[in-house]
Formats: structure tokens, C-alpha cells, sequence
């Protein structure tokens, strides 16, 4: 398998805020030393709470903030040496799918115009392939007049992966694509996802909270705590063999369908996550932005 994406040893710092600079606290260190790889048709899924660094990963990683440290490479490309006709080519290869479906389609343009912006802003020939697009995330082709606000939560987010597919891109950064659905409507998208992954090997970067919802779709897990990343492998082992109690906290939160087997379930003592950062190795270039 041809590795697509490696991030090493990666680690953004932040100005702290006023007020917690008064504590003494001057920098936030949201990524401390994370390293991982993505190959050509892989799912990497990504799990942890809010403020586990997450967003700053797929931020860093995408190029749209530079790390204080470490180094993103694309193809063996580093992303933040790219300029000009490179840089192009390379945002050519990477699309993003976002959170909320609703929020990141512009609700002046149809469908049809949305899914030839891509093609446009990187003056490419339009037209061509948004009927091929809609058929393969299975809307009607009547969608292509419509507006974003004439669709439920689902078909829009069927729209913004069409958008994420016309370019034809080797990896898709997924941000939490099912959490604003339906659990059915849920199901439904990861099923998509995975068909289109079937069919295309494409890549996902697959960033969610729902260690559930992460594990179905993706062939490895990495769980972020405290800026860390605290544990990595293939989905089966981190499910089975989990080393990690923020791991094991994330595995015991998942729901059992059966209220006996549910109340039944081990307990795991109740800690601060993910501001409680006993056991993790102190962050380096702790004193750099």
C-alpha cells in the first residue's frame, strides 16, 4: 500500500488567553508530537473529545495553519514548502468534507453551480461531470436546479461529498461528517462512504468524536487526548486491546442496544478529560509558538 499522507512529530503551540495567561500559563500546547500515515485507499479515523487537538490536526495538516514544529508531507511533498502551480496541484489532491452540510454549501448557488466551482476556481473545463457526481451519491438529476435549502440534512451532505469528489481527489478529510444526522441518515452516509471508497480508492482522514461511528468506517484508529496522540493501531486491536483509560472510557461511553447487557457493562472511573494530562510525556518546544 502507497503511503499517501505522513504527518511527523507535529506539534502547534498557541498564545494562551488573557486570562489564563494571569495563572501563569502562557502557551496552549494544542499538538504535542503526533505522528501517523494515511495509504492510498485507507481509513484513518480519528477519535477524542473537544479540545483533544483534533481541529488543530486537521487544520496543521491541511496547510491552513503552520505548526510550531514537525513536518506534513503529501506524496512525499512537503506541504508547507509548496508554491504557485504546486500548491494548486496539491489543494487539487486533497478535499474536505465538513460538519455541517448546510453551513458549507453557499445557499445562493444550485447544486449544479456548486459542484462545477471546484472545476472553475482551478480553471478547469465545467459542465462535465455534475450528473455523473449526483448519480453516484445517489440524488436524482432534477437536484442540480435546486438550492441547498430544498434538501433534508442528508442529501446535503450527499452534495458536499459530490463536491469533494470533483476533482477526482486522492484523499478526503471527513470533519465530523455525520454528527449534525439522523442516526439512520447516519448509517446511510458511512455506507456511501464506504462504497466510494470501494469504487474510487480514495483516502479518508476521518475526524469524529463517536468512537463507534469511527470504528465502523475506518481500517485504523488513532485516539487523541490532551494534544497526544495516546494510541494508534488497527481498528480491531484498539477495540479489543485497548492500553490507554481515555480509551477505555471512549469504549465503555458507546451504547449496548440491550438495556440488561448496557447496565451490566464495566464502569470506568470518572476523570477530567481531556484536562487531566496524568501520564502523558510533556510536550517539547514548550517554550516556542
Amino acid at each position: 500500500m502507497t503511503e499517501l499522507l505522513r504527518v511527523t512529530e507535529l506539534v502547534k503551540h498557541f498564545r494562551a488567553p488573557r486570562s489564563a495567561r494571569r495563572h501563569g500559563r502562557a502557551i496552549v500546547h494544542a499538538l504535542c508530537s503526533v505522528s501517523l500515515s494515511v495509504g492510498t485507499g485507507e481509513t484513518l479515523g480519528i477519535v477524542g473529545e473537544s479540545g483533544s487537538g483534533k481541529t488543530t490536526l486537521l487544520r496543521t495538516t491541511l496547510g491552513l495553519q503552520k505548526p510550531s514544529a514537525g513536518r506534513v508531507e503529501f506524496l512525499g511533498r512537503d506541504v508547507f514548502a509548496q508554491k504557485g502551480r504546486a500548491a494548486r496541484a496539491l489543494r487539487r489532491d486533497i478535499s474536505v468534507v465538513f460538519q455541517d452540510p448546510y453551513t458549507s454549501l453557499d445557499p445562493r448557488m444550485t447544486v449544479a453551480d456548486i459542484l462545477d466551482e471546484p472545476a472553475r476556481i482551478h480553471g478547469l473545463r465545467t459542465g462535465t461531470k455534475a450528473l455523473a457526481l449526483l448519480d453516484q451519491v445517489r440524488l436524482p438529476a432534477a437536484s442540480l436546479r435546486r438550492f441547498p435549502h430544498e434538501f433534508s440534512g442528508g442529501q446535503r451532505q450527499r452534495i458536499a461529498i459530490a463536491r469533494a469528489l470533483a476533482l477526482d481527489p486522492k484523499l478526503i478529510v471527513l470533519d465530523e461528517p455525520v454528527s449534525a444526522l439522523d442516526v439512520s441518515v447516519q448509517a446511510e452516509i458511512l455506507g456511501l462512504l464506504k462504497e466510494l471508497q470501494r469504487d474510487r480508492s480514495v483516502s479518508y482522514l476521518f475526524v469524529a468524536h463517536d468512537l463507534a461511528v469511527v470504528a465502523d468506517l475506518s481500517h485504523r484508529v488513532g485516539v487523541m487526548y490532551g494534544g497526544q496522540l495516546v494510541e494508534l493501531g488497527p481498528t480491531r486491536h484498539v477495540i479489543s486491546e485497548a492500553r490507554h483509560p481515555y480509551t477505555r472510557e471512549l469504549l465503555a461511553a458507546v451504547p449496548v442496544p440491550d438495556p440488561r447487557l448496557e447496565r451490566a457493562k464495566p464502569r470506568q472511573p470518572r476523570r477530567q478529560w481531556p484536562n487531566d494530562t496524568e501520564g502523558l510525556p510533556p510536550c517539547p518546544h514548550g517554550d516556542s509558538l
